[in-house]
């Protein structure tokens, strides 16, 4: 599951590289506004920005983990471990407040 994740997150990013020189090389000019938000990363694909793909990568890294730890509560759940249920279940919830208060560098 990490691993698969880290490929496609990297093959994401390396897609957005890729397009982004392309588009510099063909245009002469590229984009240079970087979305911050996963409102602005869907925004900026629909309308061909290929920074918007990189951060689509980042995203992608990131909820990499999130969702591991996410299975991992199923899976224990299924096999009627609730102590690692539950130890797992707070970990989850630390890390989406963690993301959900982080600032992102800001």
């Amino acid at each position: 599951m990490l691993r698969g994740g880290v490929v496609l997150s990297a093959a994401i990013i390396l897609l957005g590289v890729v397009w982004f020189y392309l588009q510099m090389a063909i245009s002469g000019h590229a984009t240079l506004t970087y979305p911050h938000t996963v409102v602005e990363v869907a925004q900026e694909l629909a309308q061909g920005d290929p920074l918007a793909l990189v951060a689509l990568g980042l995203l992608v890294l990131l909820l990499t983990p999130i969702l591991r730890v996410a299975i991992s509560i199923i899976i224990f759940a299924l096999e009627r471990d609730w102590l690692y249920t539950v130890i797992t279940l707070i970990v989850l919830l630390i890390l989406l407040v963690s993301l959900l208060l982080g600032r992102g560098g800001a």
